[in-house]
C-alpha cells in the first residue's frame, strides 16, 4: 500500500461535530430546567452559569475551526496544506490520524514550523475521493 495515489481533499469544521454539540448542549438544557423544575431551585440556578459558559466555548470552538484543502501528492511524495492562512500551501512534516471513525476522520497537521492544525474529514464531502484519501493517510500518515 506503499503507492497510494494523488488525492486533494476538503477538510475542516465537522457537520458531525456540530451535530453533536447541538445535542449535547440541548440535553444539557433539559437536564438543567429539570433540576430547577424537580429539584432544587437555587443548585439549578448555580447550573444555568456552567450551561452557559459550556455554550460559549462551544461555540468559539467551532468558529475558530479551520478548513482547507489537503493534498497527498505520489509523484513528490509529500503532504500538503492550503488555506485561507495558507493561500499557495505549506508542506506538511507529518498527518496523523488521531481519531478513525470511518465515515469521519480527525487529523492533525504538522507543517515544518511546528505549528500544529486539527481537522475534520468526512466522507459525505467528496466521496468519490474518500477511498483515494483512507489509503493515502493510511500509506503516508
Amino acid at each position: 500500500m506503499r503507492n497510494a495515489p494523488s488525492v486533494s481533499y476538503l477538510v475542516g469544521r465537522s457537520a458531525f461535530l456540530g451535530g453533536l454539540t447541538v445535542v449535547v448542549g440541548v440535553l444539557g438544557m433539559v437536564a438543567v430546567l429539570l433540576v430547577i423544575t424537580y429539584g432544587r431551585l437555587f443548585a439549578g440556578l448555580l447550573l444555568v452559569p456552567v450551561w452557559l459558559a459550556w455554550a460559549l466555548a462551544a461555540w468559539r470552538m467551532r468558529s475558530r475551526q479551520v478548513h482547507g484543502r489537503l493534498t497527498w501528492s505520489a509523484k513528490e511524495s509529500e503532504w500538503s496544506w492550503s488555506s485561507a492562512a495558507y493561500l499557495h500551501g505549506v508542506g506538511l512534516s507529518r498527518v496523523e490520524r488521531v481519531y478513525d471513525l470511518q465515515a469521519w476522520i480527525l487529523l492533525r497537521l504538522h507543517n515544518p514550523d511546528g505549528a500544529r492544525i486539527w481537522v475534520w474529514a468526512e466522507r459525505q464531502r467528496d466521496p468519490v475521493h474518500w477511498d483515494a484519501l483512507r489509503r493515502a493517510l493510511r500509506a503516508h500518515a
